[in-house]
């Protein structure tokens, strides 16, 4: 399966809470949350060989306790990104969605994949796209986001900002600055993943969250 079959509003986490594998944290919180955010920040040998290593341990946390996952593409070139995305594709993973930053070169990749690719604002560099993950943190200390493509929002990227420092534990100043921009359309955005790299920072930021949404 490949995308998400119900409407549900999905909360997520990274796949970096610890030291250790991609399965090793997927497998700490699958109870806890509905989806896992893969960091693959390249795609070389090592990081093939440990997937290989581990996507059916992976599936198998899909099979038990329903969890999805989505995929943060490379961050240093396009043909990794390429590489990772394909490799994906041809998984068993329930991937519901990718996420990419705005490399150069993306242009190509967008056109024949972007309906399964979300491009993330980045604290320098924002390329709007029919689908957009919006990263508070980014918006916050850096170029702005441009409010008139709220409405291609499909993933949040939430965490706590303060004294120029992101990727905080979630706090209600911060969500009450994501409720100012997206007002009654927050409700309507699928994903929302608590980008936070620390296991005592996302059980924390889980109750403010929800608490929050109520």
């Amino acid at each position: 399966m490949k995308t998400n079959p119900s409407r549900k509003q999905l909360i997520g986490t990274t796949s970096w809470l610890m030291p250790g594998t991609y399965y090793q944290n997927a497998k700490l919180v699958a109870q806890q949350v509905d989806f896992v955010e893969l960091l693959v920040y390249t795609w070389d040998q090592q990081t093939c060989d440990l997937m290989n290593s581990e996507i059916s341990k992976l599936g198998s946390l899909s099979e038990k306790h329903g969890l999805f996952y989505t995929v943060h593409l490379p961050t240093d070139s396009i043909q990794n990104v390429v590489c990772a995305y394909e490799y994906f594709e041809r998984s068993s993973l329930q991937i519901i969605n990718y996420v990419l930053h705005p490399l150069n070169g993306i242009e190509r990749f967008l056109f024949q994949n972007g309906s399964r690719v979300s491009v993330e604002n980045l604290r320098e560099k924002i390329v709007y796209h029919q689908n957009m993950t919006f990263d508070i943190g980014h918006h916050l200390l850096g170029e702005r986001f441009d409010f008139r493509y709220t409405k291609n929002v499909n993933e949040l990227h939430l965490m706590g900002v303060h004294d120029q420092r992101d990727h905080l534990r979630i706090d209600k100043e911060t969500m009450q600055q994501v409720l100012e921009i997206f007002k009654e359309e927050l409700r309507r955005i699928p994903l929302l993943c608590v980008e936070v790299f620390d296991i005592q920072d996302l059980f924390e930021s889980l109750k403010v969250l929800k608490a929050f949404l109520g």
